[in-house]
């Protein structure tokens, strides 16, 4: 087990992230480990389902291309399935937990390396509960309103109709940023919540030239 300097900023602090203060109900103080990215880059929230399958994993590698990983800072959950994808392709990235950042509290036990490789990476991985705290069912909504508040826009790339990354598009959205969208197979229940969003105006993402488009 591996021992990493937690900090903490509070909302007040400079360093903290002027986009999460523009939500409701942000949190008045972060944890994190790691470096703050570039400010000059675009933050998109990558979400989808702990389930995905490989289209989602070839979707996110075709999309999220270099000349676009150049450009962004990958927001997501460390989450199994589509968030580990994500943080895994990114140049830049950032992690929310819903756990507390030391790794005897880490969820899910599984992505402990990618983890570990984040920080080693120098990215940043944060969460607003404190250390020692432990995966609990409403933490993981709770901490979707700061993926979503950390974001300009957010990418739902495979989900369910009921999902968490249905919850952090819904946040998204009535904190003013864009909702993104993968299509996929109407046979796909993994596609059902994407066709959704963009039933309800969600912008449609079928290739890394709308993806470029719609951030610039």
């Amino acid at each position: 087990m591996l021992n990493y300097q937690i900090n903490q900023i509070k909302i007040n602090d400079p360093l903290y992230p002027a986009l999460l203060k523009e939500i409701n109900n942000p949190p008045k103080i972060l944890y994190y480990i790691g470096n703050f990215p570039p400010a000059n880059l675009y933050p998109l929230a990558v979400v989808g389902s702990r389930q995905s399958d490989s289209y989602g994993e070839l979707v996110i590698k075709n999309i999220l291309t270099p000349e676009i990983l150049d450009k962004v800072v990958i927001v997501s959950g460390l989450a199994l399935g589509i968030d580990a994808v994500a943080h895994r392709v990114a140049k830049h990235t950032i992690a929310v937990l819903g756990t507390g950042l030391d790794e005897a509290s880490f969820y899910p036990k599984d992505n402990l390396p990618l983890y570990r490789q984040i920080i080693k990476n120098g990215g940043l991985v944060i969460s607003e509960y404190p250390p020692r705290t432990k995966a609990a069912a409403k933490n993981f909504p709770e901490r979707n309103r700061i993926i979503a508040g950390l974001s300009q826009a957010v990418l739902v790339v495979q989900a369910k109709k009921r999902s968490g990354a249905l919850i952090t598009a819904r946040l998204a959205l009535e904190n003013g940023r864009d909702v993104f969208a993968i299509p996929g197979s109407i046979f796909n229940e993994l596609s059902a919540g994407s066709h959704f969003l963009i039933s309800q105006g969600a912008t449609p993402i079928t290739d890394s030239k709308e993806l470029l488009m719609s951030i610039s």
